[in-house]
Parts: structure tokens; C-alpha cells; sequence
């Protein structure tokens, strides 16, 4: 059984009970299968920080439960998934003020909205659009197939996991990791082919945030970048 800030890889297949559709998948072949394989999507196991709640809480709920090798399938209500489908979600506005905002409207079109928020557009008719506001999955019970990878066990694969999570699997091996033997320093060297990378510095503040939060709490986190005329040339 696995607890609170523990690092776990999971493989899973998620679909909806009453239909038996897929939506879901870390498994390149489930995805071709069902028909829903993304060709920039990279299919691998997926990282979940017990307690962060990234993932829904049935979900969650389970994992604590399981152990390394495991696999089962689980149901999961809407309580516990994307909740029970609200009606004071579904809103109705004009299609010429969508259009002044260069949008045309169509059925199961999926909105962002200026205030950040996601919309599905239900219906068009008339001169209105009606939007549905509620998550795509609100009101359904979901079935996970889950299997249990792996776990990352030491300080240094759990910074190297989140390093992973915010620069990517081709970017990690790239780092140099030093963890200091008291466990108060946390050193990490940036790779010069990454200085000019989009949100540099917001992907190091919210990495050293989880390594703070999740790995070694007492720790200071240096991100180190060094440059000389080797940078310019």
C-alpha cells in the first residue's frame, strides 16, 4: 500500500460504464485500437504524486490501496470523477457575438472562453448558441483499468520524475543532479541547449516548488546556469 507523497507510474485504460467507450489511455496500442490515438502524444506510464490531486479522487483513492505489479479494474461514480451534471451550466448566448469574436459555432465544437473556461457547444439555432459548461464526463460512471508500474523510490528519481514532468522525457538526462548528503541542497545544472527554452523560469519555479513540496521539504534548490563565451559562439 502506497501513502501520501509517494511517486507512482501507472498504465491505465479509462472508459465510460454505460457506453463502454475508451477516452483514455497511457497504451499506444489501446489508443489505435479505439480510435483515439494522438500522433503528439507520448504513450507512457503517467506519473501521480499520491496526495497532489492531479488525477480524479476515485482514481486516487485506489492507488493508495495497491502496490507495485498490481493491476486491477475499478468503477468510479461521478461523485468521485467529474461530478453529477449541473443544468445552471448550460448557458445560451448570441452566435453574432461569438462571431465578433471570430468563432464559428458548430454541434460538440469545444470552446475556451475569455475567462479561461471550457464550453461545448450543444446546439445552434436561431441566431443562439447554447453551451454546455459541465465537464464532457460530468454524470458518468467511469471503469480504470489500472496496473501499477513502478514507484520512484530515492530523492534523486523523484526529482529527476518532476524534472521529466515540466521539461520533458528528452530533456531529463540533460541535468546534472547533485543532492547534498545532509539533504539540505538540492543542485541542479541546466543544459545550455535549454536556456532560450518558452517559460524557462516558470518551469524551474514550480519544479523547485514540488521538490519543496514533495521530495525534501528542508532542502534549498539552486538551478544553475553558467555561461561563457562557449554560450555565443
Amino acid at each position: 500500500m502506497f501513502k501520501d507523497k509517494d511517486f507512482v507510474y501507472i498504465d491505465y485504460v479509462a472508459k465510460i460504464k454505460d457506453t463502454g467507450e475508451i477516452f483514455d489511455t497511457t497504451i499506444e496500442e489501446e489508443a489505435k485500437k479505439a480510435n483515439i490515438y494522438d500522433n503528439e502524444k507520448i504513450y507512457k506510464p503517467k506519473l501521480v504524486i499520491l496526495g497532489e490531486g492531479a488525477v480524479i479522487k476515485g482514481l486516487e483513492d485506489a492507488l493508495y490501496q495497491m502496490s507495485v505489479g498490481e493491476e486491477k479494474e475499478i468503477e468510479i461514480p461521478p461523485e468521485k470523477a467529474y461530478g453529477e451534471r449541473d443544468p445552471n451550466k448550460v448557458k445560451t448566448m448570441s452566435l453574432g457575438e461569438l462571431r465578433k469574436q471570430g468563432i464559428r459555432p458548430y454541434p460538440n465544437m469545444m470552446l475556451r472562453m475569455s475567462n479561461g473556461s471550457i464550453a461545448v457547444v450543444k446546439s445552434v439555432t436561431g441566431g443562439r448558441v447554447v453551451l454546455d459548461y459541465n465537464h464532457p464526463l460530468a454524470g458518468r460512471t467511469l471503469i480504470y483499468k489500472i496496473k501499477v508500474v513502478k514507484v520512484a523510490e530515492t530523492e534523486l528519481d523523484k526529482v529527476k520524475a518532476l524534472l521529466e514532468r515540466y521539461f520533458g522525457s528528452s530533456n531529463v538526462d540533460k541535468f546534472t543532479v547533485e543532492i547534498s548528503n545532509d539533504k539540505k541542497e538540492v543542485k541542479i545544472t541546466v543544459p545550455k541547449e535549454l536556456y532560450l527554452v518558452e517559460d524557462l523560469q516558470s518551469r524551474i519555479y514550480v519544479t523547485a516548488k514540488d521538490i519543496i513540496t514533495y521530495v525534501l521539504p528542508d532542502a534549498n534548490v539552486l538551478f544553475i546556469e553558467t555561461f561563457n563565451k562557449s554560450n555565443f559562439s
